[in-house]
Parts: C-alpha cells; sequence; structure tokens
C-alpha cells in the first residue's frame, strides 16, 4: 500500500533533495497561487489549480547534521474545498500534511492538503490531482543559489574554453 505522496508525480525530486518525504515542519510558505482559467491546450481549459512554494529545511542524517534548504513547488489538480486563513509576511508551517481524499464514487482517489499552523497561514484544501514542478536548493532565507555557468572555474581562475571562444583565461585568482 503506498503512502499519498507516493501518486504525486514527481515526488522522486522531493526524496532526492532530503532523502526521505518530509513533513515539512517549519517550512515557510513562500507563495500560493489559485488559477481557475489554466489553457491546456486548443479549447480545452482546466479547472481550478493550486500552486504552492515552500522554503522546506531538514536536518541532514550526517555525522555532522546541518540544515538542507530547498525550495519546493507543488502544483495540484482541479482544487476544491478551499479553506485558508491568516496570510501574512511569514507563514511558518508546523507540517504540510498530504493525505488521501475520497472523491465521488467511480473517481480516483485524490489528496487533502493541510497547512498545520506555527504562524501565519493555515487551512485545508482537496485536489484530484498533484505533481512536483521543482525542487532547487536554496540559502537560509530561501533565495535560490545562484547557478554555475558550464566550465566556469570555481574560484574565478581560468576557465575552459566552450567552443570555438578565443579566451583561454579569467580574471585572477582569489586565494
Amino acid at each position: 500500500m503506498s503512502t499519498p505522496y507516493q501518486r504525486i508525480e514527481g515526488h522522486e525530486q522531493v526524496l532526492r533533495a532530503f532523502g526521505y518525504w518530509p513533513d515539512f515542519h517549519d517550512a515557510e510558505v513562500r507563495s500560493l497561487l489559485m488559477d481557475r482559467n489554466t489553457r491546456l491546450f486548443d479549447d480545452v481549459v482546466a479547472n481550478a489549480r493550486i500552486e504552492v512554494c515552500l522554503h522546506a529545511f531538514e536536518w541532514t542524517r550526517d555525522a555532522q547534521p546541518c540544515f538542507n534548504h530547498h525550495l519546493v513547488q507543488l502544483r495540484f489538480h482541479y482544487a476544491c474545498d478551499l479553506a485558508l486563513e491568516g496570510l501574512n509576511h511569514q507563514n511558518a508551517i508546523l507540517e504540510f500534511k498530504v493525505e488521501d481524499y475520497a472523491f465521488p464514487p467511480d473517481a480516483p482517489v485524490g489528496f487533502r492538503i493541510t497547512f498545520v499552523p506555527a504562524h501565519g497561514l493555515s487551512g485545508s484544501f482537496s485536489a484530484a490531482g498533484a505533481e512536483v514542478l521543482s525542487v532547487l536548493p536554496c540559502d537560509e532565507q530561501g533565495e535560490p543559489r545562484q547557478r554555475v555557468e558550464p566550465a566556469a572555474a570555481p574560484n574565478g581562475g581560468p576557465a575552459t574554453p566552450l567552443g570555438k571562444s578565443s579566451v583561454t583565461e579569467g580574471p585572477p585568482s582569489v586565494s
């Protein structure tokens, strides 16, 4: 028998980032988007959807544990039964619950999502489907980490030339 998060498309991204599916204790809800007019293709418009971005940080299980910070963005399809309150400047949660939800007979099992509040946002909604949009490493403030350019030197020293570039040196290294 699977747990509800295993039915979220792309949940493996979260497992790779943290090593397990976290309960998102002390995570911060960075953004919450509700959309009722998403065009899928041609003239087909999807039902209501909700996107949530969480700044999650979990202790690593290393010999010297440290926080592992990631922005986890999820999208829920065919959202309904929405009840939210308390949105403010921080929106820390004790838990982001993902539970089974029984839709009408003959419909696949959906999800019941609950924001268990610590400070700010609380509430819940139901959805027929869900997917992980992205899991990005971030800093302690929840800002995405800088992307490294291909072939860039780690300390600003000489870089590996790309393609037919005639540039063979970078700025002087600072050590």
